[in-house]
């Protein structure tokens, strides 16, 4: 997730592929560019769905989306990410 957060900060995200039901509570820097993944997304300074943060990003800069079964990208930790360049 912290590969796939910085490339989509960056607007290199063409197309993010991403497990139905994959969510990752986290805080995130001043920055905006790195995750640090939390326990409790109940914390005041938590982001409590990072991937969905990312997924409104690569669409607001004129990505797509592609959703996929749950365990399909588990070999990529449940998100990936093709980039544009």
């Amino acid at each position: 997730i912290g590969e796939v957060w910085r490339a989509v900060q960056d607007g290199r995200g063409a197309t993010l592929v991403v497990e139905e039901d994959f969510d990752v509570p986290a805080r995130i820097d001043p920055t905006g560019r790195h995750l640090t993944i939390a326990d409790n997304s109940t914390d005041p300074d938590v982001v409590d769905d990072a991937v969905d943060e990312a997924i409104e990003a690569v669409i607001a800069m004129g990505g797509k989306v592609v959703f996929v079964e749950s365990g399909a990208l588990a070999v990529h930790q449940r998100i990936a990410l093709i980039t544009r360049y």
